[in-house]
Protein backbone atom coordinates (compact mmCIF):
# COMPACT_ATOMS: atom_id res chain seq x y z
CA UNK A 1 0.00 0.00 0.00
CA UNK A 2 2.82 2.46 -1.40
CA UNK A 3 1.65 3.59 -4.56
CA UNK A 4 -1.17 6.35 -5.84
CA UNK A 5 -4.32 5.95 -4.17
CA UNK A 6 -3.64 2.74 -2.18
CA UNK A 7 -1.49 4.46 0.06
CA UNK A 8 -4.21 6.42 1.46
CA UNK A 9 -6.40 4.50 3.83
CA UNK A 10 -9.14 4.85 6.46
CA UNK A 11 -7.82 4.09 9.99
CA UNK A 12 -9.82 1.63 10.67
CA UNK A 13 -8.51 -0.54 8.03
CA UNK A 14 -5.33 -0.29 9.66
CA UNK A 15 -6.88 -1.16 13.11
CA UNK A 16 -8.27 -4.71 11.27
CA UNK A 17 -5.24 -5.38 9.68
CA UNK A 18 -3.35 -5.61 13.12
CA UNK A 19 -1.89 -2.04 14.23
CA UNK A 20 -2.62 -0.69 17.12
CA UNK A 21 -3.42 3.18 18.00
CA UNK A 22 0.17 3.97 19.34
CA UNK A 23 1.66 2.09 16.56
CA UNK A 24 -0.67 4.20 14.06
CA UNK A 25 0.14 7.25 16.32
CA UNK A 26 4.05 7.04 16.06
CA UNK A 27 4.09 6.61 12.49
CA UNK A 28 1.90 9.75 12.15
CA UNK A 29 4.37 12.16 14.12
CA UNK A 30 5.39 15.27 12.07
CA UNK A 31 8.59 13.45 11.34
CA UNK A 32 7.23 10.16 10.59
CA UNK A 33 6.03 8.32 7.34
CA UNK A 34 2.52 8.83 7.81
CA UNK A 35 0.12 11.74 7.86
CA UNK A 36 -3.38 12.38 9.03
CA UNK A 37 -5.71 13.86 5.81
CA UNK A 38 -8.54 14.51 7.38
CA UNK A 39 -10.25 12.80 10.68
CA UNK A 40 -10.42 8.49 10.53
CA UNK A 41 -8.35 8.83 6.99
CA UNK A 42 -4.50 8.54 7.08
CA UNK A 43 -1.75 9.09 3.98
CA UNK A 44 1.31 5.95 4.35
CA UNK A 45 3.58 8.01 2.79
CA UNK A 46 5.29 11.74 3.77
CA UNK A 47 5.39 14.66 1.68
CA UNK A 48 2.35 16.60 0.23
CA UNK A 49 -0.56 14.44 -0.89
CA UNK A 50 -1.57 14.49 -4.75
CA UNK A 51 -5.09 15.48 -6.19
CA UNK A 52 -5.93 12.30 -6.93
CA UNK A 53 -4.67 11.04 -2.88
CA UNK A 54 -6.71 14.16 -1.51
CA UNK A 55 -10.00 13.16 -3.85
CA UNK A 56 -9.72 9.77 -2.30
CA UNK A 57 -9.37 10.80 0.94
CA UNK A 58 -12.53 13.17 0.83
CA UNK A 59 -14.25 9.80 -0.55
CA UNK A 60 -13.15 7.56 2.49
CA UNK A 61 -14.33 10.46 5.03
CA UNK A 62 -17.64 10.98 3.30
CA UNK A 63 -18.37 7.23 2.94
CA UNK A 64 -19.17 5.02 0.22
CA UNK A 65 -22.81 6.82 -0.79
CA UNK A 66 -20.96 10.01 -0.80
CA UNK A 67 -20.88 11.58 -4.43
CA UNK A 68 -18.04 14.60 -5.72
CA UNK A 69 -19.82 17.85 -7.35
CA UNK A 70 -18.78 21.27 -7.65
CA UNK A 71 -15.18 21.83 -9.40
CA UNK A 72 -13.83 18.61 -9.14
CA UNK A 73 -16.38 17.08 -10.84
CA UNK A 74 -16.38 18.79 -13.51
CA UNK A 75 -12.61 18.25 -14.03
CA UNK A 76 -12.75 14.52 -13.73
CA UNK A 77 -15.00 15.03 -16.61
CA UNK A 78 -12.52 17.18 -18.54
CA UNK A 79 -12.73 20.30 -17.84
CA UNK A 80 -9.80 21.51 -16.69
CA UNK A 81 -9.73 25.06 -16.97
CA UNK A 82 -11.61 25.40 -13.49
CA UNK A 83 -8.99 24.64 -10.22
CA UNK A 84 -9.94 24.72 -6.62
CA UNK A 85 -8.52 23.37 -3.06
CA UNK A 86 -11.76 22.60 -2.25
CA UNK A 87 -13.82 19.09 -2.50
CA UNK A 88 -17.31 19.34 -2.17
CA UNK A 89 -19.32 15.81 -1.55
CA UNK A 90 -22.67 15.74 -1.65
CA UNK A 91 -24.14 13.10 1.12
CA UNK A 92 -27.31 11.62 1.41
CA UNK A 93 -29.80 13.85 3.93
CA UNK A 94 -30.25 11.48 6.58
CA UNK A 95 -26.71 11.27 7.81
CA UNK A 96 -24.91 13.44 9.69
CA UNK A 97 -21.23 14.68 8.72
CA UNK A 98 -19.50 17.87 9.50
CA UNK A 99 -17.18 19.98 6.86
CA UNK A 100 -13.52 19.29 7.54
CA UNK A 101 -10.04 20.62 6.10
CA UNK A 102 -10.74 21.18 2.39
CA UNK A 103 -14.06 18.91 2.45
CA UNK A 104 -17.32 20.38 2.09
CA UNK A 105 -19.78 18.12 3.19
CA UNK A 106 -23.14 18.96 1.61
CA UNK A 107 -26.21 17.06 3.05
CA UNK A 108 -29.12 16.53 0.10
CA UNK A 109 -32.59 14.83 -0.31
CA UNK A 110 -31.45 14.61 -4.20
CA UNK A 111 -28.43 12.79 -4.11
CA UNK A 112 -27.32 12.20 -8.04
CA UNK A 113 -26.82 9.41 -9.91
CA UNK A 114 -23.41 9.02 -10.05
CA UNK A 115 -20.78 8.42 -13.17
CA UNK A 116 -17.84 5.94 -11.71
CA UNK A 117 -14.54 7.69 -13.24
CA UNK A 118 -11.41 5.60 -12.28
CA UNK A 119 -13.77 4.37 -9.36
CA UNK A 120 -14.69 7.36 -8.29
CA UNK A 121 -18.17 8.23 -8.22
CA UNK A 122 -18.70 11.55 -9.89
CA UNK A 123 -22.35 13.76 -10.17
CA UNK A 124 -23.13 14.51 -13.92
CA UNK A 125 -22.03 17.18 -15.35
CA UNK A 126 -24.69 19.63 -15.08
CA UNK A 127 -25.18 18.84 -10.90
CA UNK A 128 -21.67 19.59 -11.06
CA UNK A 129 -21.94 22.90 -13.11
CA UNK A 130 -24.53 23.97 -10.79
CA UNK A 131 -23.78 23.59 -7.48
CA UNK A 132 -19.96 24.86 -8.27
CA UNK A 133 -21.61 27.85 -9.46
CA UNK A 134 -24.42 28.62 -6.60
CA UNK A 135 -21.48 28.61 -4.44
CA UNK A 136 -19.29 31.71 -6.56
CA UNK A 137 -19.81 34.95 -5.91
CA UNK A 138 -17.93 35.89 -9.52
CA UNK A 139 -20.33 36.74 -12.64
CA UNK A 140 -17.80 35.79 -15.06
CA UNK A 141 -16.95 32.73 -12.96
CA UNK A 142 -20.41 31.65 -12.61
CA UNK A 143 -21.24 32.39 -16.28
CA UNK A 144 -17.86 30.27 -17.06
CA UNK A 145 -19.24 27.23 -14.56
CA UNK A 146 -22.68 26.98 -16.45
CA UNK A 147 -21.68 27.50 -19.53
CA UNK A 148 -18.45 25.09 -19.98
CA UNK A 149 -20.02 21.57 -19.96
CA UNK A 150 -22.62 23.10 -22.60
CA UNK A 151 -19.69 24.52 -24.80
CA UNK A 152 -18.09 20.98 -24.75
CA UNK A 153 -21.18 19.42 -25.12
CA UNK A 154 -21.35 17.52 -21.85
CA UNK A 155 -25.23 18.40 -21.17
CA UNK A 156 -27.72 20.53 -22.55
CA UNK A 157 -28.87 24.04 -21.31
CA UNK A 158 -32.31 22.49 -20.68
CA UNK A 159 -30.68 20.26 -18.35
CA UNK A 160 -28.90 22.83 -16.27
CA UNK A 161 -32.46 24.95 -16.22
CA UNK A 162 -34.27 21.82 -14.97
CA UNK A 163 -31.34 21.11 -12.09
CA UNK A 164 -31.73 25.12 -11.08
CA UNK A 165 -35.30 24.60 -10.61
CA UNK A 166 -35.08 21.21 -8.65
CA UNK A 167 -32.71 21.93 -6.86
CA UNK A 168 -32.52 24.92 -3.59
CA UNK A 169 -33.58 28.26 -4.96
CA UNK A 170 -31.41 30.89 -2.73
CA UNK A 171 -28.90 32.17 -4.41
CA UNK A 172 -30.40 31.25 -8.25
CA UNK A 173 -31.37 34.54 -9.55
CA UNK A 174 -28.48 34.82 -10.74
CA UNK A 175 -27.91 31.79 -12.50
CA UNK A 176 -31.32 32.22 -13.91
CA UNK A 177 -30.57 35.05 -15.44
CA UNK A 178 -27.37 33.97 -16.65
CA UNK A 179 -29.49 30.99 -18.34
CA UNK A 180 -31.78 34.02 -20.28
CA UNK A 181 -28.43 34.93 -22.48
CA UNK A 182 -29.02 31.53 -24.13
CA UNK A 183 -31.81 32.95 -26.33
CA UNK A 184 -28.91 35.52 -27.80
CA UNK A 185 -27.60 34.30 -31.31
CA UNK A 186 -24.04 34.44 -30.00
CA UNK A 187 -24.71 31.84 -26.64
CA UNK A 188 -27.22 30.05 -29.25
CA UNK A 189 -23.99 29.21 -31.69
CA UNK A 190 -21.54 28.54 -28.37
CA UNK A 191 -24.21 25.59 -27.19
CA UNK A 192 -24.72 24.02 -31.23
CA UNK A 193 -20.75 24.04 -30.90
CA UNK A 194 -20.58 22.44 -27.75
CA UNK A 195 -22.84 19.51 -29.44
CA UNK A 196 -21.17 19.66 -32.57
CA UNK A 197 -17.91 19.21 -30.65
CA UNK A 198 -19.13 16.48 -29.39
CA UNK A 199 -20.19 14.63 -32.52
CA UNK A 200 -16.37 15.36 -33.72
CA UNK A 201 -15.39 13.14 -29.98
CA UNK A 202 -16.26 10.41 -32.47
CA UNK A 203 -15.28 11.55 -36.18
CA UNK A 204 -11.85 10.11 -37.70
CA UNK A 205 -11.21 13.61 -39.01
CA UNK A 206 -8.61 16.92 -37.57
CA UNK A 207 -9.73 19.02 -35.98
CA UNK A 208 -11.62 21.90 -37.70
CA UNK A 209 -11.50 25.50 -36.71
CA UNK A 210 -14.48 27.11 -35.36
CA UNK A 211 -16.81 30.09 -36.79
CA UNK A 212 -14.42 31.53 -39.49
CA UNK A 213 -15.03 34.14 -42.37
CA UNK A 214 -14.26 32.38 -46.24
CA UNK A 215 -13.61 34.43 -48.69
CA UNK A 216 -12.93 33.96 -52.50
CA UNK A 217 -9.33 34.24 -54.07
CA UNK A 218 -10.84 37.86 -55.36
CA UNK A 219 -11.60 38.89 -51.33
CA UNK A 220 -15.24 38.54 -51.25
CA UNK A 221 -16.77 37.15 -48.10
CA UNK A 222 -18.91 34.08 -49.22
CA UNK A 223 -19.69 33.76 -45.69
CA UNK A 224 -19.32 32.58 -41.99
CA UNK A 225 -18.61 28.41 -41.37
CA UNK A 226 -19.58 27.33 -38.42
CA UNK A 227 -16.69 24.73 -38.93
CA UNK A 228 -14.35 25.09 -41.53
CA UNK A 229 -11.43 21.84 -42.70
CA UNK A 230 -9.20 24.11 -44.52
CA UNK A 231 -7.06 21.72 -45.82
CA UNK A 232 -9.90 20.22 -48.31
CA UNK A 233 -12.17 23.15 -48.17
CA UNK A 234 -15.08 21.68 -46.36
CA UNK A 235 -17.40 23.85 -44.59
CA UNK A 236 -19.90 21.92 -41.73
CA UNK A 237 -23.37 24.21 -41.12
CA UNK A 238 -25.30 22.94 -38.03
CA UNK A 239 -26.90 26.42 -37.67
CA UNK A 240 -30.72 27.09 -38.23
CA UNK A 241 -31.69 25.27 -41.21
CA UNK A 242 -34.72 27.17 -42.47
CA UNK A 243 -33.14 30.64 -42.27
CA UNK A 244 -32.79 32.10 -45.44
CA UNK A 245 -29.29 33.61 -44.74
CA UNK A 246 -28.34 30.07 -44.31
CA UNK A 247 -29.57 28.85 -47.43
CA UNK A 248 -27.45 31.99 -49.39
CA UNK A 249 -24.33 31.35 -47.45
CA UNK A 250 -24.82 28.14 -48.26
CA UNK A 251 -24.99 28.32 -52.10
CA UNK A 252 -21.98 30.59 -52.47
CA UNK A 253 -19.66 27.94 -50.87
CA UNK A 254 -21.33 25.63 -52.75
CA UNK A 255 -20.51 28.21 -56.06
CA UNK A 256 -17.32 28.20 -54.95
CA UNK A 257 -16.27 24.99 -55.04
CA UNK A 258 -16.76 24.46 -51.23
CA UNK A 259 -18.26 20.74 -49.85
CA UNK A 260 -21.09 21.68 -47.11
CA UNK A 261 -22.49 19.69 -44.39
CA UNK A 262 -25.55 20.62 -43.38
CA UNK A 263 -26.87 19.79 -39.86
CA UNK A 264 -30.03 20.23 -37.89
CA UNK A 265 -29.83 21.05 -34.05
CA UNK A 266 -31.66 17.85 -33.72
CA UNK A 267 -29.35 15.75 -35.73
CA UNK A 268 -26.91 16.86 -33.73
CA UNK A 269 -28.26 15.54 -30.17
CA UNK A 270 -30.09 12.41 -31.72
CA UNK A 271 -28.31 11.02 -34.66
CA UNK A 272 -24.75 11.64 -34.08
CA UNK A 273 -23.54 8.16 -35.40
CA UNK A 274 -25.60 9.86 -38.80
CA UNK A 275 -23.76 13.01 -38.65
CA UNK A 276 -20.35 11.65 -38.33
CA UNK A 277 -20.80 9.35 -41.28
CA UNK A 278 -21.98 12.55 -43.35
CA UNK A 279 -19.00 14.68 -42.04
CA UNK A 280 -16.69 11.51 -42.98
CA UNK A 281 -17.94 11.46 -46.92
CA UNK A 282 -17.56 15.01 -47.37
CA UNK A 283 -14.12 15.43 -45.93
CA UNK A 284 -12.87 11.98 -48.03
CA UNK A 285 -14.79 13.08 -50.76
CA UNK A 286 -13.77 16.66 -50.83
CA UNK A 287 -9.44 15.35 -50.54
CA UNK A 288 -10.01 14.22 -53.55
CA UNK A 289 -10.63 16.75 -55.65
CA UNK A 290 -8.81 19.79 -56.66
CA UNK A 291 -9.28 22.20 -53.33
CA UNK A 292 -11.29 25.44 -53.97
CA UNK A 293 -9.32 28.87 -54.50
CA UNK A 294 -10.66 30.14 -50.87
CA UNK A 295 -9.22 31.46 -47.60
CA UNK A 296 -10.55 31.84 -43.97
CA UNK A 297 -10.48 34.51 -41.84
CA UNK A 298 -10.43 34.09 -38.21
Amino acid sequence: MTTNTESVVRRSTLMAAGHSNYSVAVRCRPDGPWQQLLPGVLLLKSGPPTRRQRVKAAVLYAGEDAVITGIESLRAHGLHAFDADEVHMLIPGTRRLSSREYVRVERTTRLPRPRVIKGLRYAPPHRAAVDAARRNRDPSQQRALLYAPIDSGLCTIEQIRVEIDAGAQRGTAALRSMLEESLLPSMTNTVQQGWAKRVLHQAPLPPPEWRVSIHSDSGQALGIADAWWDGVGVAWDFGNQRDYGVRQRQEAFLRAGIVVVSTTATELRNNIEGVVQALARAYYAAANRPRPQVHAVA
